[in-house]
């Protein structure tokens, strides 16, 4: 994420910047279709806490708002211990389970 005051549309510099980022981890970003750009957008929930979630077999880490960096190993120290927890299953509750309770702001 490139922090700005500028709340107007994506500079040039601003998407060369984060596209070299993204082709730096893997040459194959360098054939992407860019489908949609966005400012002044956060990955954030209401109560701005991050969630760790399973749905329909898959583990879902969400809500870092810019904190992602600082929260990431506490966050894959959770994924982790589901993970061993669940055994080779990932997901043993129902994807309803898992969206009500992301609704009522639980994490898990």
């Amino acid at each position: 994420m490139i922090e700005s005051e500028d709340d107007g549309p994506i500079t040039a510099r601003s998407l060369m910047e984060l596209l070299n980022a993204a082709y730096t981890l893997h040459p194959a970003f360098g054939e992407a279709q860019l489908i949609e750009t966005g400012t002044g957008v956060r990955p954030a929930f209401p109560d701005n806490l991050p969630r760790v979630f399973e749905s329909d077999g898959r583990i879902f880490v969400n809500g870092f708002y810019r904190h992602g960096f600082l929260l990431a190993p506490a966050m894959a120290r959770e994924v982790v211990e589901r993970i061993g927890l669940s055994g080779t299953r990932l997901s043993h509750r129902s994807e309803q389970g898992a969206k009500q309770r992301m609704q009522e702001g639980h994490p898990s």
